[in-house]
């Protein structure tokens, strides 16, 4: 491959590939990874002339594809918010268009793009620099969907200078992509046809040997196009939320095989300055001395090995390290939440889980290591082998669905990985599930004699296979908890607890108004890392008043103050996510959200000079495209709220006991103004002048 970074357009339908430079002029703009995956999918939609649909059609086909064409977005006819005004105007005409067979865009259909990209950090001497984004439109939400993803894949990528993989089209057979130093080329693959993850990884290994090889695929839930689920990379590393592995499905692709090189250091690596330029001959940056860069590493390291305790917890326990202190203050997801808190918590807390630990592992240059490779020695599950699950997998998979067994949990965490299915939605299905069936609203006669009772393990594995392969009852929750809520219908809504259509991720937020405002507004549905409001956790009364005005930003149990605290971490988690860097050491231990060491970080390792200031800058252009093209799919500011009974009924026991969200329509709208949004959530003209957008 070139020297030069390139974006690759790999039409599978044609078996084309083009590629194009990826530009130093690009990077100022919008860095890399999630930031031009954003920037990417908002340009290829039209808000003037819409050729996204307005609405899904009421219960869609998991295996329902359409056709459809796609539009290039420009600033034509975009006034004081009267995109937004054509957009409402032109949804009769959509229908219309919709109903005589004009062509759309769904989720699942071979135009829908699915782009990869590793951020502009990714694979350098910044550690922690693992990551890579993925994103699409979600069969889950219907709007923007992404999800990050570390281990060495991204690494691996960058050192064949790959600034992004832009898939679309579909394959005439289950096919895979290789990657590597000779090019792309598609592979026919339909002896891995049904395979779960592993044994998907394992087969394609033994045709592609190089120590430097890593693989991203899907199980048998991504070909069976379960509307939730994921892609994974090894055995512990997934791209989990939003259901990215139906649109790979929905494109007969089972994998991609990256053939790396020895790792490239970035000073080696060039950018193209102009996008016109001859790929060939691109130039080079300068970079500052190579003993420069080895201080500011040094310096990085020792910050998050000195920020005690919260180091130590991450690399003995990983993120499990959190159920407990979750369960203590009241928000621990039990029983589909109606409670906050679980009798046996400490048994699926990550110093439990520790005794099943075989060693810690690491991604690309991470000194954390919160990663552990785990064996269940006895029981049921004797000899099995995994990975120790995270801690929202724990809360979802475990306490919400009355599960404390840790063998079982672990269990059953990795078997959604085997399966391909995301964690978090998937226990949040389960749960859902046990709470109608014992409430009569399913019955036996539903799910073909299972017994849906909380803590039933053996029940859940039935049940997680019935979903991956859209067998029975498994067939309608595959489509998620909205969507199976609508389908099953008695009153079945109001125990479906997602935003957006996406299943939030177990923490109660009836004891903490910054997580509801977080979950109400977060742009890819019910999620805690997209937003990442860590300060909330962490910072002083000082160090927050300093920051956003008020030292109540803080205290959990009021509004004031959220709606500044969930606009910074919206744009610092953008940025990060568009910097390829794990947010565990850079925001969980470090709990800076100054973006200085970030700013220092790419100059150090690109040359390229953006201030702190003009990284925040970034962070918001990159979230307001993220709004518009969900604006553009049909969002609205109904969208941005949270499910009834978190605001009508208070927690029965715990530390939190009685408390409920309140004052959720007012922060709301407090953040729309601090977003220079209007009130129904719409970026003003004001707001996309100033962001260059």
């Amino acid at each position: 491959m070139n020297s030069a970074k390139l974006i690759f357009n790999v039409d599978l339908t044609n078996k084309t590939i083009l590629s194009t430079p990826f530009t130093i002029e690009q990077t100022k703009y919008i860095l890399g990874g999630f930031g031009f995956n954003t920037w990417y999918l908002y340009k290829n939609i039209s808000t003037d002339n819409i050729v996204f649909q307005i609405a899904p059609p009421p219960f869609p086909s998991p295996i329902e594809r359409g056709n459809n064409h796609s539009l290039p977005l420009g600033r034509a006819g975009v006034g004081q918010n009267n995109y937004l005004e054509n957009y409402i105007k032109n949804s009769n005409s959509i229908k219309k268009h919709n109903k005589d067979g004009f062509p759309y865009i769904s989720a699942l259909s071979p135009e829908n793009i699915l782009i990869i990209s590793p951020g502009l950090l990714t694979g350098s001497e910044v550690p922690a620099s693992s990551r890579i984004h993925i994103s699409s439109r979600s069969p889950l939400s219907n709007f923007m969907g992404s999800s990050s993803v570390g281990g060495h894949i991204g690494t691996r990528l960058q050192s064949l200078n790959v600034a992004s993989l832009i898939i679309t089209g579909q394959a005439s057979s289950l096919s895979y992509l290789l990657v590597n130093a000779s090019g792309i080329s598609i592979h026919n693959c339909e002896y891995l046809k049904g395979k779960d993850t592993r044994i998907t990884e394992e087969e394609l290994r033994k045709k592609h040997q190089d120590k430097f090889t890593e693989i991203l695929s899907i199980g048998v839930a991504g070909e069976n196009l379960v509307h939730y689920a994921c892609i994974m990379h090894g055995k512990d590393h997934a791209a989990g939320r939003t259901g990215l592995g139906a649109v790979m499905g929905s494109k007969n692709l089972k994998a991609i095989v990256v053939e790396g090189i020895k790792n490239i250091p970035r000073k080696e690596i060039e950018i193209t300055q102009n996008a016109n330029m001859d790929t060939q001959n691109p130039t080079e940056v300068s970079l500052n001395p190579k003993s420069s860069t080895k201080t500011i590493i040094k310096e990085y390291i020792e910050s998050i090995k000195a920020s005690l305790p919260v180091f130590d917890d991450f690399s003995k326990f990983g993120s499990a390290a959190h159920i407990l202190p979750l369960n203590d203050s009241g928000q621990l997801g039990t029983y589909n939440y109606r409670e906050g808190c679980m009798e046996n918590a400490k048994d699926i807390d990550g110093r439990n889980l520790k005794k099943y630990v075989q060693k810690n592992t690491s991604c690309h240059r991470c000194p954390v290591h919160c990663k552990a490779e785990i064996k269940i020695e006895a029981g049921r599950h004797q000899g099995f082998t995994g990975s120790r699950p995270e801690y929202e997998t724990i809360i979802n998979m475990g306490s919400l669905c009355g599960l404390s067994d840790p063998e079982e949990l672990l269990y059953l965490s990795n078997l959604a990985n085997i399966l391909g299915i995301d964690t978090i939605s998937t226990g949040s299905v389960i749960a859902f599930a046990m709470e109608l069936f014992e409430r009569g609203i399913l019955t036996v006669e539903d799910t073909g004699g299972l017994e849906l009772r909380w803590g039933d393990a053996k029940s859940m594995e039935i049940l997680m296979h019935q979903i991956a392969n859209q067998e029975g009852v498994g067939k309608i929750l595959s489509q998620g908890v909205k969507r199976a809520s609508e389908i099953i219908g008695k009153g079945s809504e109001r125990f479906a607890f997602h935003t957006k259509g996406v299943e939030i991720y177990g923490g109660d937020p009836r004891g903490s108004q910054t997580m509801a405002l977080t979950y109400a507004i977060s742009l890819r549905g019910g999620d805690f890392t997209s937003v990442y409001p860590i300060p909330a956790f962490r910072y002083s009364l000082e160090q927050a008043q300093k920051d956003f005005g008020t030292s109540q930003s803080v205290n959990p149990l009021v509004t004031e103050g959220k709606a500044a605290l969930i606009k910074k971490c919206l744009f610092v988690s953008a940025v990060i996510d568009s910097l390829g860097l794990c947010k565990v050491p850079a925001l969980s231990i470090l709990g800076k959200f100054d973006l200085l060491n970030e700013s220092r970080l790419i100059k150090s390792i690109t040359g390229i000079d953006l201030s702190s200031q003009e990284l925040f800058l970034i962070g918001e252009r990159v979230i307001n495209m993220e709004k518009l093209f969900n604006i553009a799919c049909g969002a609205t500011a109904k969208n941005d709220s949270l499910p009834d009974i978190f605001q009508t009924e208070g927690l029965p026991e715990g530390a939190v006991k009685g408390e409920k969200v309140h004052g959720l329509s007012k922060m709301v709208q407090e953040f729309y103004s601090l977003m220079d949004w209007d009130k129904n959530g719409v970026p003003t003209k004001t707001a996309m002048d100033r962001l260059e957008i």
